[in-house]
């Protein structure tokens, strides 16, 4: 990906293989690969049927690390969807799920200090534009 299309996106983003769940449109799409994410948004592979671009929904991604079980959840819309794939943009996070997609994003990213920088000049999940 080239250096001008990851800055107009405005954060890092990072791929990574958990359970994560959307809820839109009365139905649940379940994906546990093929998740990129960022601070502002998730992408996810997944066999079922879309929501239509536009659509809210609600995002929970699920970590555990052995017995222990955090549950990140983001308010959000649908932003792009096609056959096997689905994007969604975040619109509101609570804070305890804000700080562990902020550490989740430190800790895998492959530039960390980047990733670090973006939390010091953005204040929460909006990009600059």
């Amino acid at each position: 990906m080239s250096k001008q299309r990851e800055e107009k996106r405005g954060f890092i983003r990072i791929p990574f293989n958990t359970e994560v769940e959307v809820q839109s449109e009365g139905r649940s799409i379940r994906s546990r690969e093929g998740i990129n994410l960022s601070m502002s948004g998730i992408r996810l592979s997944t066999a079922d049927a879309t929501p239509a671009p536009g659509s809210p929904c609600q995002v929970l991604i699920t970590l555990r690390a052995s017995e222990q079980r955090v549950l990140i959840e983001a308010k959000g819309s649908v932003i792009r969807s096609a056959p096997g794939s689905l994007a969604a943009e975040f619109k509101e996070l609570d804070l305890d799920s804000y700080n562990h997609l902020r550490q989740l994003i430190l800790n895998n990213a492959d530039e960390p200090q980047r990733a670090e920088k973006e939390f010091t000049t953005h204040w929460g999940i909006r990009p600059l534009r």
